[in-house]
């Protein structure tokens, strides 16, 4: 089970509010990124920046390079991972909570991968699960992360979504050791692109919202719409 590091499960854990009637977001959808990046180092924003060579920022009086950050020896960057294509689906259909991204993107990730997590009423939504980082050159310790976001009135587009990526302290840009967690966002927005269609890629089981695999046909209870609860139990986020 991928379990949420409590950092980043408090970015969107905050303020969920219970789906009470029935709404059908499945489809495609094909998403765009902001060209921007922010950085976190022990939750405390320290730049906002374009990724790329010439970036750079300050923190603890010494300055860091962008592209060490986003470069194939170290840690990489949401733009560059998360898919640019998924198959939104509802496993249980619209009258659960339940939320699946599967993965559509060749290039970005494995095709047919899926991520977990939760509708709310005003169409937000928290994917916790499935999104996970190994570990690399510059952050030994396996980083996590989490999407969020919220479908527009006619659920044709994703706005405001973001895609976060965190490691626990111990990375080190290039070779400078930060001692900190570090934490990075980018934003997106998505729109439609036809109905679900998963048929490109072979895609892996249904899971919830804490990557335990689920049956489609046998939903669990406490996901029904109008439930302030679900019943998942363990949100996977570790204290």
């Amino acid at each position: 089970m991928n379990r949420i590091p409590l950092v980043l499960a408090s970015l969107v854990l905050g303020a969920c509010v219970p789906l009470e009637t029935p709404r059908s977001v499945m489809g495609n959808f094909e998403a765009t990124f902001a060209d921007n990046m922010r950085v976190y180092i022990d939750d405390t924003l320290v730049a906002e920046v374009t990724p790329g060579t010439d970036a750079s920022f300050e923190w603890n009086g010494e300055t860091f390079q962008v592209s060490t950050l986003c470069s194939d020896e170290g840690v990489e960057c949401p733009s560059e991972t998360f898919s640019h294509t998924v198959a939104v689906d509802q496993p249980w259909g619209s009258e659960y909570k339940l939320l699946n991204f599967v993965n559509l993107d060749p290039e970005h990730g494995d095709p047919g991968d899926r991520m977990g997590g939760l509708l709310e009423a005003d169409g937000t939504f928290n994917m916790l699960a499935g999104l996970q980082l190994g570990a690399n050159g510059n952050c030994a310790a396996v980083g996590l992360g989490v999407v969020t976001g919220a479908f527009n009135a006619d659920n044709t587009a994703i706005e405001g979504g973001k895609v976060v990526y965190g490691w626990a302290a111990g990375c080190a840009i290039g070779d400078q050791g930060i001692g900190a967690s570090l934490r990075l966002e980018t934003d997106f927005t998505a729109v439609r692109t036809g109905d679900y269609d998963v048929s490109s890629v072979t895609p892996a089981d249904p899971i919830d919202e804490t990557g335990e695999v689920v049956d489609p046909a046998d939903p669990e209870a406490g996901y029904e719409v109008g439930t302030e609860e679900t019943g998942a139990g363990d949100t996977g986020v570790e204290g």
